[in-house]
C-alpha cells in the first residue's frame, strides 16, 4: 500500500495534507525519513508522523468518551460545540462518529466508532442492548414509578416506551438509576415527567456490561480494548442495576 494511503486510513488527515507532511520530511518509515507519498509500505513497518508512531487502521475502532454537558453528539454542527472537538489528535481516525446520541444537557458514557455495523448492533431496537443512567430528581422518588415504567409508558404525544427498570439510589430520596432498552428522543426525562417528576441531572453510566470508568475524567476519552468491546454485547447481569443503586456518588 502507498504510504500516503496507509496514513490516510490510520489518521484524520486528508491525502493532500499527508502528501505535504511527507514531502516536508515529517514522516519516517523504520526510522528513515521518507519524502515520496507513493512509497510502498508493509504491515510490519514502523511508521511515525511528526515523531509519533502511528497505529495501523482498524476495521472496528472504538473510543469511550466521558461526555461533559454543553456538547452535541454530531460530527459537525454550524452553531454548537460537538463531541468531536474533545477527541485528541492522536485518537482521531477517519470516519469516526458518535454511536447514538446523548442530549446536550446529559453527561456520561458516549461511544464513538468508525464501524457502521458495530454502531447498528448497539442501537438496533431488536438487539435490546441495555443502557443505564443515573439521575437527580426534582422531587422525592416514589415507589409507584417502578410499576409504571415496568408496564411500559405511553407519553403525552402518544409515544410508546418499552418496559424499563428503575430503582432509588441507596440512602437518598431524590436520586435514582434506570435501565432502558431503547433510545427515543429525551426519553428518560420524558418518562419521569410522565410519572410526575422532573430530571435535574442525567448521566449515562453504562452500556451492556461496560461501566463508565471512575478514573476517566469528564471530557476525557480512551480507546476501548477488545475485552471492553465484548462487554458491550454480553448478556446483561440482572443484578447490575441493583449494584448501581447501592452507590450514591453522582
Amino acid at each position: 500500500m502507498r504510504l500516503d494511503k496507509w496514513l490516510s486510513d490510520a489518521t484524520s488527515y486528508t491525502r493532500s495534507q499527508l502528501k505535504q507532511l511527507i514531502r516536508s520530511g515529517q514522516v519516517t518509515v523504520n526510522q528513515t525519513i521518507v519524502k515520496k507519498p507513493e512509497t510502498p509500505v508493509q504491515e510490519t513497518d514502523v511508521i511515525c508522523l511528526q515523531g509519533n508512531p502511528v497505529e495501523p487502521a482498524e476495521s472496528c475502532y472504538c473510543l469511550l468518551l466521558n461526555k461533559p454537558l454543553g456538547y452535541v453528539c454530531a460530527v459537525t454542527d454550524a452553531t454548537e460545540k460537538t463531541v468531536m472537538e474533545l477527541i485528541p489528535p492522536k485518537l482521531q481516525r477517519k470516519g469516526l462518529f458518535p454511536v447514538g446520541r446523548l442530549d446536550k444537557d446529559t453527561s456520561g458514557m458516549l461511544l464513538l466508532t468508525n464501524d457502521g455495523a458495530f454502531s447498528h448492533a448497539l442501537l438496533a431496537p431488536k438487539r435490546h442492548v441495555p443502557k443505564y443512567y443515573r439521575m437527580q430528581l426534582a422531587r422525592p422518588y416514589e415507589e409507584s414509578y417502578a410499576q409504571q415504567l415496568a408496564e411500559g409508558l405511553v407519553l403525552a404525544d402518544g409515544t410508546h416506551c418499552l418496559p424499563a427498570e428503575i430503582l432509588p439510589v441507596l440512602n437518598t430520596d431524590r436520586m435514582a438509576v434506570i435501565c432502558l432498552h431503547e433510545g427515543k428522543y429525551h426519553q428518560v426525562r420524558r418518562m419521569l415527567a410522565a410519572v410526575g417528576n422532573h430530571v435535574e441531572q442525567l448521566q449515562r453510566v453504562a452500556i451492556g456490561n461496560l461501566f463508565l470508568p471512575i478514573s476517566l475524567q469528564i471530557g476525557a476519552c480512551q480507546k476501548l480494548t477488545s475485552t471492553q468491546i465484548s462487554l458491550l454485547s454480553q448478556q446483561p447481569d440482572p443484578k447490575f442495576l441493583w449494584e448501581l443503586a447501592q452507590n450514591s456518588n453522582f
